[in-house]
């Protein structure tokens, strides 16, 4: 297997990081091999099958097929610069629009690992460095555990606990923030499993929730179909009578979602 392609497919089965931390390492890829068109294709092809259930992914790709099909590359590559700076500025644009409201949370609860909110923590940490984050850590791959290392090492306080312990540290929150990875037509937000009870959580505890993403999540469509992962990342334990059940996204509706922030 080419360099290149070894490349392209630790791009594709990244399971940890978030969906705009994805879209950013491929597009850089893309950009890597503006030259040769057949090759974009390929990527294309293959960035449809296994990151279909990533929205922004899916709308860039639909942008992107339609540039290469119409320009030439020095058009492409300057398409694909020009996304990418778009994309790298887009959570400080967030932060600038709503940093009066954020400012007022010093506790914040969240899940997974989304590199948007990282970029938001490092600037809201800025302004407040007495600022605490309980960080789920995120089964089953366990990402929470890389998102609280990160907020560490620029000196952020992180308390990490367990999924099934989100109601205490929504109770010692000022505020639940999640990002998205879709953002449906009906409101709803799909986010990583797990972010439906710690909605259900803030909403019993009177704590907002606040969802921070990326216009690029916009998805036209109501209706979210969950995909069931391998079973071995829960169990390897095999039993005729047993199922293991793994899904890593879900949705939120919008009547728990006390506000949504965007660019």
């Amino acid at each position: 297997m080419s360099e290149r392609k070894i490349e392209l497919k630790a791009i594709l089965n990244d399971n940890k990081s978030g969906s705009s931390e994805i879209l950013k390492k491929l597009k850089k890829h893309l950009l890597k091999n503006v030259d040769d068109l057949d090759y974009l294709t390929f990527v294309i092809r293959q960035s449809e099958k296994k990151l279909f259930h990533f929205a922004a992914v899916k709308n860039f790709i639909r942008e992107f097929t339609t540039q290469i099909k119409k320009s030439d590359t020095a058009q492409v590559k300057n398409f694909l610069e020009k996304s990418i700076s778009l994309q790298e500025n887009a959570s400080e644009l967030i932060f600038k629009k709503n940093k009066k409201f954020l400012k007022k949370f010093s506790k914040i609860t969240t899940i997974s690992y989304s590199k948007t909110l990282l970029e938001i923590f490092k600037l809201l940490y800025k302004e407040n460095s007495g600022l605490e984050i309980y960080v789920l850590e995120s089964r089953p791959i366990l990402e929470g555990r890389d998102f609280a290392k990160e907020l560490i090492k620029i000196g952020v306080k992180c308390n990490l606990v367990v999924d099934a312990m989100m109601n205490y540290a929504v109770k010692n929150s000022d505020v639940v923030i999640i990002g998205a990875d879709q953002i449906l037509k009906n409101g709803n937000v799909v986010n990583k499993i797990g972010s439906f009870p710690l909605a259900l959580c803030a909403n019993e505890n009177k704590k907002p929730v606040v969802v921070i993403s990326s216009k690029d999540k916009i998805m036209n469509k109501a209706k979210f179909t969950p995909v069931e992962k391998s079973e071995s990342e829960i169990w390897q334990y095999k039993n005729k009578k047993l199922g293991v059940i793994n899904y890593y996204f879900e949705e939120v509706p919008k009547k728990l979602i006390s506000r949504l922030l965007t660019e």
